[in-house]
């Protein structure tokens, strides 16, 4: 019972010393990072919104952030200003995407205190960029968080743009389509293909997964563990029979067994009990007192052949003589 008790909370310890290391790791998720944008767009503007109704400014926030650690802040910008190109520090594949340079026009744009002038051509912007950066609307191996989608519009090359610089007019044309939003989850390629979750995509459902499993087989095998004791001892006391603790008959059963030898005793000698026998003498006959014996009852008839005798069922024997 005492090893059990060890065991158990040996295990229970276990348990407990996993959980604050999962507990842990979900807490650094990327979900739980910092993602916003102090820009807002003016209500005229809402068709840019994505389905989430995501602002551009917001959306390109979440771009730019899966290939930074998903921790991005999208300002304000000033009236008369632009959005810094990708440099020598944040030329990444995310910043240098297609669908960022649209994202980031719009949310120019939308934001009412900026003409086309501000507008910054898709040459210039990826004037730091590697061209295979370039060539896609969004990168491989990234995702979006929180379920974020891009709409189709941003998904459109930009040198497809009059002049290559992102065009109110025609991104309009291009949502008046139709177009569902692209979720990059799969495969990333040019417009309309959807994007993959890589090695920088969520990991939530891993680190649950395994927590839970984990946590599973422990108490699997904790309950194992037990059922394989509880039968154990069972077994030690339905073999220990009459030896007790000291290795000496149990009292108990040999009082059983000795009523159950002498129940069977008294019973074979009230079955052979003799009934008085009589013998003949010559001159008369007498009647022996009764006993018993394991002989079978015998009587003598006066005038018989003293060489024989009947009895019920029994052997002949010799003849004793009275003297």
């Amino acid at each position: 019972m005492g090893r059990r008790a060890t065991v158990i909370s040996q295990l229970s310890l276990l348990i407990a010393a996993s959980y604050p290391r999962a507990a842990s790791t979900m807490l650094v998720h990327p979900y739980m990072r910092n993602v916003v944008s102090t820009a807002q767009c003016e209500s005229e503007y809402g068709w840019m919104n994505n389905q989430e109704n995501s602002s551009p400014c917001l959306v390109v926030a979440y771009v730019i952030a899966a290939c930074v650690g998903n921790s991005w802040t999208q300002p304000v910008l000033p009236s008369g200003s632009h959005y810094d190109a990708p440099d020598g520090s944040t030329s990444t594949p995310c910043y240098c995407s297609q669908s960022c340079y649209n994202l980031m026009m719009a949310c120019t744009y939308c934001q009412g205190s900026n003409d086309t002038g501000s507008l910054m051509p898709w040459p210039t912007f990826i004037q730091n960029c590697s061209s295979s950066y370039t060539d896609v609307y969004f990168p491989s191996g990234y995702t979006l968080l929180a379920n974020q989608t891009i709409p189709y519009w941003a998904s459109i090359n930009p040198t497809t743009w009059e002049g290559q610089i992102w065009n109110y007019e025609q991104a309009y044309q291009y949502y008046q389509t139709g177009n569902a939003d692209l979720v990059p989850t799969v495969s990333t390629g040019s417009t309309g293909s959807t994007g993959s979750t890589g090695s920088h995509s969520s990991d939530l459902g891993a680190i649950v997964g395994g927590t839970v499993g984990g946590v599973a087989f422990v108490l699997l095998l904790a309950l194992g563990i037990y059922v394989l004791c509880k039968r154990r001892r069972y077994c030690r006391v339905r073999t220990a029979g009459a030896v007790d603790a000291n290795k000496q008959p149990n009292p108990s059963w040999q009082m059983h067994n000795r009523q159950l030898s002498d129940q069977s005793t008294t019973s074979v000698l009230q079955q052979r009990t003799m009934s008085p026998m009589t013998y003949y003498t010559g001159t008369a006959t007498q009647t022996a007192p009764s006993l018993n014996s394991s002989f079978p009852p015998t009587s003598y008839t006066s005038g018989t052949d003293p060489t024989s005798y009947n009895t019920s069922g029994a052997q002949p024997y010799p003849v004793i003589p009275m003297l």
